[in-house]
């Protein structure tokens, strides 16, 4: 039991989570490489980031206080990474920042959700 325990402590402390972050740079690089490989990570990151926008918000966030990101029921994978290498190159400034707050905030950008905008607009007026 005592072995098993310290190779569950082992697989845990060798875990990616230690790993430092995947920058905007690396995943923007990976999605523009044609290799299978890149290709599958990429799409996972970007949509794994997505999904984990949409579960916050609907299960966390239900007040729509905190995450403004509401995507159209019809879209597609491809338009999700093309979305974010679209902000990717337009925030180029913002290379070396975290890969899973530049989707966040590609989304937020591209998907704001229409309530607040709307509230928004009305509220500068």
């Amino acid at each position: 039991m005592k072995n098993l325990l310290s190779a569950l402590m082992l697989c845990f402390l060798t875990s990616p989570l230690w790993a430092a972050s995947i920058t905007n740079q690396e995943l923007i690089k990976a999605c523009k490489d044609k290799k299978e490989t890149s290709q599958h990570f990429c799409y996972g990151f970007i949509i794994a980031t997505a999904n984990a926008a949409q579960f916050y918000r609907n299960i966390a966030d239900v007040t729509d206080e905190y995450l403004d990101i509401c995507f159209p029921t019809d879209i597609t994978n491809k338009t999700l990474v093309e979305d974010y290498l679209a902000w990717g190159e337009k925030n180029l400034n913002l290379a070396t920042s975290p890969a899973f707050l530049g989707v966040s905030s590609a989304f937020s950008v591209k998907y704001s959700c229409p309530e607040k905008k709307k509230e928004e607009s009305e509220s500068s007026t």
